[in-house]
This record gives structure tokens, C-alpha cells and sequence, in this order.
């Protein structure tokens, strides 16, 4: 018997390549729980360094379109300067206004500090978590950042395997 991950995380081995892939029990428990509160906006935000964190918002912008129908965009803000920081809330704001829901990748706080600001800007975040990798201290202190009433949760994250090779081409 396969074992089921808990319903408020989700645990990302590869990406999903089966046309079937959005009847996967694992992926409506996600949409459910990341539409426990009403957002148009929605941070994915690593709490720890060198997590990868646009597949996991290209994944919650096709939840938005495949789920409810509503156009949405990803916005890769992960090597945002401080220098546009402005213009791009400016930027997201106007994206709200014309009724697309936003989702926003970030690295973590410790990477970039504008993602804490960013992160703010949006109605709620999604915690990016690996495990054995994040430790608790750096969660604590990302959600400390962004304000505990903005999270909605966490998706864990299976560990990079970056030691293994990649398999030669084909053979």
C-alpha cells in the first residue's frame, strides 16, 4: 500500500507529465487548502536558501485556471533589486485590478531581501519548506518577515539530489 502524504503538505518528487495528472488527490488537497481564504494574489516563498520555487507557483497559477476557470500570471520576482522594487509592486497591483489572480515566486529572505517586502504586497504566502534541508529557526524567522496572519501554509519540498548524476542521454 502506497503512503498518502498529509493533506496540508505536498511532497514534489518530479514534475507531473500525465494529461490525468490534475486528478491527483495530492494536487486538489493543495488547491483546497491554498483556497481556505480568498486571495487574488499569492507569494510562494522558499524559507530557506536554494529552494526552487516558480514550478511551484506555475503549478498554483494552472490549479487557478484548470479549478476555477480565472485567468492567471506568474510573476518570477526571485532576483527582484531594490532598485524596481516600486515599479513592481506598482506592476502587481495593476495585474490585481484587472482581475488576474497573481502568483509570485520568491527566493528566500536570506537570499533576497525584497522578497519579505514583496511578500507583503501580496494577499497571502505559501511557505516553500525542503526537508532536512530547512531548519526551523529559518521558517520561523520568514514567517516572523512576511506576517504570520499572511501564511497560509507550506508545501514540503523532498531534498535536492543534486549528488546523483544525471542519467546520459538516453542510455
Amino acid at each position: 500500500m502506497k503512503a498518502v502524504p498529509p493533506a496540508s503538505a505536498l511532497v514534489a518528487a518530479r514534475p507531473p507529465d500525465a494529461a490525468s495528472v490534475w486528478d491527483d488527490v495530492r494536487l486538489q488537497k493543495l488547491w483546497l487548502s491554498v483556497e481556505k481564504r480568498q486571495w487574488r494574489s499569492l507569494s510562494v516563498l522558499a524559507a530557506s536558501e536554494s529552494i526552487e520555487t516558480l514550478r511551484i507557483a506555475e503549478l498554483i497559477a494552472e490549479l487557478a485556471w484548470r479549478y476555477r476557470g480565472q485567468p492567471s500570471s506568474v510573476s518570477d520576482l526571485r532576483d527582484l533589486r531594490i532598485r524596481l522594487l516600486e515599479y513592481e509592486a506598482q506592476e502587481m497591483q495593476s495585474q490585481m485590478e484587472s482581475g488576474t489572480r497573481l502568483v509570485v515566486a520568491l527566493r528566500s529572505i536570506f537570499e533576497n531581501p525584497t522578497a519579505a517586502p514583496i511578500a507583503k504586497q501580496t494577499d497571502a504566502v505559501l511557505l516553500c519548506i525542503a526537508l532536512g534541508e530547512t531548519n526551523f529557526k529559518s521558517a520561523e524567522e520568514t514567517i516572523a518577515a512576511v506576517g504570520r496572519e499572511r501564511v497560509l501554509g507550506s508545501i514540503v519540498l523532498r531534498p535536492r539530489m543534486s549528488s546523483i548524476p544525471p542519467p546520459p542521454n538516453g542510455r
